[in-house]
């Protein structure tokens, strides 16, 4: 009775032990820290378990076990209803899941930011390597465990030798280790020797830096041997690596060559250490703030984009919880069938007078407490994979709000900006419409009305792009780059425009066409109805010598035909309304030629009178805007003698508006001299010729 009650409280203890840290780490305040710490223990290589405290002293010479060694050799165990094939499928989906959300984790999320926020992305980037190290390592177990149970279900359904009650069975030796773990063990022994001889090496060098005289040869000896072992013992390390890693990848089948295989895939993982990446580096948030619109929307959609990615990991995460609980709903099944054991056990009667009994309670006491032992070792990855998607599923949503927060901080940013263009545009809309209202109203001149007008467009085009530009762009540097490309294309592009456009302001320069003026340019004299910032406008005239009239079609020339050599452009004076005409009379060789051309020029001198005084007044306005002297319009008599014989011929100003009507008024005076003054009758030859020197 003492014996049997030993052991079961021996076993009560041992439940209780082996519990905390399952409940410690399933507890509400337990933080990621923790967990974190306890990964590389975990994960850097596979745990061991000690042997029962009632193992035979041979037995506990032995090297002791790895944990899926220790799996491997567990007892029969009462399945409850475990379909290992679906859970092993189950297993290779969530394991495939886990290492795309590994690999995701690696691209940046959050590009615009507080310096804060890198640090949210860095510790998500760190969950979802811990969580994808306690995945593969529960896989490990799951697939040893998944394993047993289909041994069990094997040797359950064949035939099996019925156990003996010999006494020897406490004694029976354990299954014969297979090549690679022997290797293994080997290569425990190896990095064990490695570590000692290390050690005495780094001993030695310190008395070596102290010893002095004779001491010191045999200390230096001592040092090459230790050195010449240590590389020995590397040269060995390597080569039983090399012959690991190819009996791992040759012997590794089944449900457990899958899980290898997979860690393949993402190598890191299977590494304590793992290469901590830089941070990203974030775009500030407060430089943005004070961007222009184009930065601020560019940085508005990489916020929404964020937020979405981060919804997505979320969503992740939770499905990843939800295979996890799955998965370790098998291992807690047998936990509990394995203290409904032990508590079946402690209440069965016990036959004290029997020894063989209470031998055999004890031994079953004995692999209760180890199975129980190994199962919960087995769980303890499942645990840390749920806490920590736990975990990572806080950090996301904190992260989330935090992106929340800059997302409408940003976008109430922007809609200021905007707010305060349209402003701006509006009050130059409203400025430009009242420049054009007092224009109109108060500046009687057409030609000075429609050049304020001109400035007014320019000035709101100068003012409308400026706060356009300086409201959507603020990186002024790339800007000027861009804009040096751009001129340099609308140059080459644009030639004649802009050449047009240059032209303009000569045209309406001093000497410039305005609206009004007759002009002859490209062979075509016409009326100037309209002079725009490329191109002008001219009715057609036509008609031969000073009658002219309008044809009804307007010639369209661009202003850069001012700059074309072969294309001269002729206008009027500014401020003379007069063109010369010339009247030739041919006169007779053998009449009295002085009386005749006394004759004509008063005929001539008294029709110009009639309009002389406009002529010079004319002329006075000229000399005025030019600020110099010219010389004064009148009328010239040339007596000139040509191959048909002498002719006279009398040059004179006419105004172009009444051109028509002087040449008509003068013909009749001569025609009428000639009737009643016989010296001009007797002394012309044919009828008088008017014609216009200058086409009008």
């Amino acid at each position: 009775m003492k014996c049997a009650s030993s052991a079961a409280l021996k076993f009560a203890a041992f439940l209780i032990l082996s519990s905390l840290p399952a409940i410690s780490q399933t507890s509400a305040g337990a933080t990621a820290a923790d967990t974190a710490k306890t990964m590389p223990a975990a994960t850097a290589a596979t745990p061991t378990i000690a042997t029962s405290q009632s193992a035979s002293p041979a037995k506990s010479a032995t090297p002791a076990q790895t944990l899926l060694q220790q799996i491997a050799t567990l007892p029969p165990l009462a399945n409850p209803g475990i379909d290992t094939t679906a859970q092993g499928k189950a297993m290779l989906e969530h394991l495939n899941d886990v290492l795309r959300f590994y690999r995701a984790s690696t691209t940046q999320i959050q590009k615009v930011g507080e310096p804060s926020d890198g640090l949210y992305g860095e510790q998500a980037s760190q969950h979802a390597a811990q969580i994808g190290q306690a995945a593969f390592q529960s896989a490990r177990n799951l697939a040893a465990l998944f394993n047993r149970l289909q041994a069990n279900r094997t040797q359950s359904g064949g035939t099996q030798t019925a156990p003996t009650d010999d006494a020897d069975n406490d004694d029976e030796q354990p299954q014969e280790p297979t090549t690679a773990q022997r290797l293994t063990a080997a290569r425990a022994r190896v990095q064990a020797r490695i570590a000692d001889l290390a050690a005495q090496d780094a001993a030695l060098d310190k008395q070596i830096s102290t010893a002095k005289g004779k001491a010191l040869a045999p200390l230096q000896q001592r040092d090459e041997q230790l050195e010449g072992q240590l590389e020995l013992q590397k040269a060995m390390l390597d080569a039983m690596t090399r012959v690991s890693s190819m009996a791992d990848a040759q012997t590794a089948t089944g449900l457990a060559g899958d899980v290898e295989r997979l860690l393949r895939a993402a190598p890191e993982l299977a590494s304590a250490t793992r290469p901590v990446a830089a941070p990203p580096v974030l775009e500030s948030l407060s430089a943005v703030r004070d961007s222009g619109v184009s930065t601020q929307a560019i940085a508005l959609f990489q916020l929404l984009g964020a937020r979405k990615d981060i919804d997505s990991r979320i969503r992740d995460l939770d499905a990843l919880k939800k295979q996890a609980t799955d998965l370790r709903a098998p291992l807690l099944s047998l936990l509990r069938s394995t203290i409904q054991q032990g508590n079946a056990a402690m209440q069965a009667p016990a036959n004290l007078s029997d020894a063989e009994a209470l031998r055999a309670t004890r031994k079953h006491y004995d692999t209760l407490s180890s199975t129980f032992r190994v199962l919960s070792t087995a769980t303890l990855p499942s645990s840390q994979e749920v806490l920590l998607l736990e975990s990572a599923r806080a950090n996301l949503t904190a992260w989330r709000t935090v992106v929340n927060a800059e997302y409408s901080t940003l976008l109430r940013a922007l809609l200021v900006r905007v707010v305060s263009i349209a402003v701006a545009l509006l009050v130059l809309f409203i400025v430009s419409g009242i420049w054009q209202r007092l224009t109109v109203k108060y500046v009687r001149d057409i030609r000075r009305r429609r050049q304020i007008l001109i400035i007014r467009r320019i000035v709101l085009g100068f003012l409308t792009g400026m706060v356009l530009i300086f409201g959507f762009v603020t990186q002024f540097s790339s800007l000027a780059t861009f804009a040096g490309f751009i001129t340099a294309g609308i140059a080459v592009g644009l030639q004649t425009i802009l050449l047009s456009v240059a032209a303009y302001f000569f045209i309406v320069g001093r000497y410039g066409v305005r609206v009004g003026d007759r002009i002859t340019v490209a062979g075509v004299t016409g009326d100037v109805i309209e002079v725009g910032l490329v191109r002008f406008y001219m009715s057609e005239l036509t008609g031969t010598g000073t009658e002219l009239h309008l044809t009804g079609r307007v010639a369209v020339f661009a202003n850069s035909v001012l700059f074309q050599s072969g294309t001269p452009l002729y206008k009027q004076m500014p401020g003379t309304e007069y063109a010369w005409h010339e009247l030739t009379v041919r006169l007779k060789p053998d009449a009295d030629y002085r009386a005749a051309t006394d004759a004509i020029l008063n005929a001539v001198t008294a029709t110009y009178n009639t309009y002389r005084a406009s002529i010079e007044s004319q002329h006075q306005r000229v000399e005025e805007w030019m600020d110099t002297a010219l010389e004064k319009p009148g009328i010239e008599p040339r007596l000139q003698l040509t191959e048909a014989g002498l002719q006279y011929a009398v040059l004179f100003p006419v105004e172009i508006k009444n051109a028509s009507s002087t040449d008509e008024a003068m013909i009749h005076t001569l025609l009428h001299d000639m009737e009643n003054n016989d010296a001009i009758k007797h002394g012309i030859a044919g009828s008088p010729q008017v014609k216009a020197v200058v086409k009008g």
